[in-house]
């Protein structure tokens, strides 16, 4: 049995919806591109130029409402709307509206393309179609999900945030791929494309059954259960989907489309190899032991690492590092994310020193705290691929709110000691700082208390710095059972819910009761949207808001700001609140 033959004119409209429309598609991911590329270039130069232009200007609340003020007002909306709103579909899907209203526009874009002029929904029309838009899509997922990428460059986006839309966009091309497989089905498996003789049909349908175990392995209960499984499991079926599909399209000709996504891959392999050879073997530090990273303990689920490394050209504060412990981790090359805890130390030259504060679950982190607890000041050998990750610059901003749980403070205290430092040196428009931390015990505040207490005494004096420390006392919690499984954050931390009895009283650490009236040790848990509230109605400026712990602790902190209130108070003379939570999460 044949399909009889096509007349012309629909032939020619059947290549064109499998050779242009694959292009036209990529014409709209460039456009977006482009357009996301401006914005992040003109948020660079308003970063940049607003300290120099407006030093520490502020603007003059008022009870009516200002026309001149609409544009403020108009971003505050798009910020609350866009990015602090989440989809409500519980804890199978954490995304705002922004990524989501994305994730349909793809979705929408790629079925408008792929059944347009199908002749009244012909298969013939769309069925080959699918293949090709789908297969042209296809290096856009190396590009989404690679640590160092053209696309986070340009956008200013982390690679951490790229790669829920990487995970995204695979489901959307999942969707095409079974479209192209019903086709197909509907057609008839016969002539050129009978399966049981056409070995490339066959290897066509491994490349499917592939991907549709990448995609279901992807789903967040099975990262949660075990992210190592995950990851090589994700691997294995990648490497096996790619090269099924180089034989399943060179037998017609197609290939064009698959061998870019090795291109695209091996480059991003090649530059994280080249920065790991850098940093860790030619940039070796000169010591007896320059691979070494000291280990020690903060509390008994907690410990502090500390390593040397010559950075030329340094890290920004809230940064992250991968971590590989190769004589720890299940695999040599295991690397997990950390946030580094403090900055580039001046006059140190290029060999700095980087601390990392890690909250021990299983598997790697655990092994290594079984280390630090046998051996107090132990050494073990660590390999570094740093920096990563997009954070905040608070210079614009006139008032900062820091917030942190447990050892999430590994991203704030960086930030805290950062502005603090470009404030004396006259760099930044900060005129307020608040820094607050929750922990579970005091055995903390003996950790930080140097570092606070350096930072007060460094405090130019027209910058008002509040810090409040809160001590839950509180039993550890380590939590579920899933949860010990799953690869640890960036910001990880016990649940610390908003409000509950707070009582203030004196530091125990002679370090910290030496800062007076700055520093506020409270018995408690923090009612964040109090907190942040409070310093967003006395904001006469910019106000930054970054948290980073746990969820309760950010979701507490994302619902202060999202009240439509705030745009009204726009209008009237408040503050537009930035508002970024670091939480990288699988």
């Amino acid at each position: 049995m044949t399909t009889p033959p096509l007349p012309p004119h629909l032939k020619a409209i059947k290549h064109r919806g499998e050779f242009e429309y694959p292009i036209q598609v990529w014409y709209l991911n460039l456009s977006v591109l482009a357009l996301a590329t401006v914005i992040n270039g003109v948020t660079i130069a308003w970063t940049k130029l607003s300290p120099r232009f407006f030093p520490r200007g502020g603007s003059t609340r008022q009870d009516a409402v200002a026309v001149s003020r609409v544009p403020a007002a108009l971003l505050a909306g798009w910020r609350i709307l866009a990015f602090r709103w989440r989809v409500p579909l519980g804890s199978l899907v954490d995304a705002s509206l922004f990524e989501a209203f994305v994730v349909c526009v793809y979705m929408a874009a790629l079925l408008i393309w792929e059944f347009v002029h199908t002749n009244n929904l012909a298969p013939a029309f769309w069925s080959n179609r699918a293949a090709h838009i789908a297969a042209a899509q296809l290096p856009l997922m190396p590009a989404l999900s690679a640590k160092n990428n053209v696309i986070g460059l340009l956008t200013g986006i982390s690679h951490e945030r790229l790669n829920v839309l990487h995970r995204a966009a695979g489901r959307c091309i999942y969707v095409l791929v079974w479209i192209h497989f019903w086709g197909r089905w509907k057609i008839g498996f016969y002539g050129p494309d009978d399966i049981p003789h056409m070995p490339w049909q066959q290897v066509g349908a491994v490349s499917g059954a592939a991907y549709s175990l990448i995609i279901i392995l992807s789903l967040r209960p099975f990262r949660r259960w075990s992210y190592e499984i995950f990851y090589f499991t994700h691997v294995v079926m990648v490497i096996v989907f790619i090269i099924a599909s180089c034989i399943h399209t060179t037998t017609p000709g197609f290939n064009y489309y698959v061998w870019p996504v090795w291109v695209v891959w091996g480059f991003e392999r090649i530059v994280r190899g080249f920065r790991y050879l850098v940093i860790n073997f030619i940039l070796a530090p000169r010591s007896s032991t320059p691979s070494s990273a000291a280990l020690s303990l903060i509390t008994p689920d907690t410990l502090c690492v500390t390593l040397t490394r010559r950075m030329p050209l340094g890290w920004k504060p809230g940064q992250h590092a991968f971590l590989a412990f190769p004589r720890i981790s299940s695999f040599p090359l295991e690397s997990h994310p950390f946030s580094i805890a403090n900055i580039p130390k001046r006059g140190s030259g290029s060999e700095q020193e980087l601390m990392f504060m890690i909250r021990a679950r299983d598997g790697v982190t655990g092994r290594m705290l079984r280390a630090a607890a046998a051996r107090p000041n132990g050494q073990v050998s660590v390999q570094i691929d740093a920096p990563y990750g997009m954070p905040t610059d608070l210079a614009p901003y006139r008032t900062s709110v820091l917030v942190a749980g447990g050892t999430g403070v590994s991203y704030t205290l960086p930030l805290l000691l950062d502005v603090i430092q470009r404030s004396a040196d006259g760099k930044t428009r900060t005129k307020r700082v608040r820094f607050v931390w929750a922990v579970r015990s005091e055995a903390y505040l003996n950790w930080i208390a140097p570092y606070l207490r350096d930072t007060v005494s460094s405090c130019p004096s027209d910058l008002s710095l509040e810090i409040n420390l809160f001590v839950t006392d509180s039993p550890s919690d380590a939590g579920s059972m899933e949860e010990k499984r799953s690869l640890p954050e960036l910001a990880v931390g016990e649940d610390l819910e908003a409000g509950g009895g707070l009582t203030k009283g004196s530091p125990a650490n002679p370090a910290l009761a030496q800062m007076g009236d700055i520093l506020n040790s409270i018995k408690g848990r923090p009612d964040v949207n109090h907190i942040i509230s409070e310093e967003i109605s006395r904001g006469q400026g910019p106000v930054a808001v970054e948290v980073s712990g746990p969820h309760s602790l950010v979701d507490a902190a994302r619902s202060s700001v999202s009240s439509v209130q705030e745009i009204i108070d726009v209008l009237k003379g408040g503050p537009t609140v930035n508002f970024h939570a670091e939480v990288f999460k699988y």
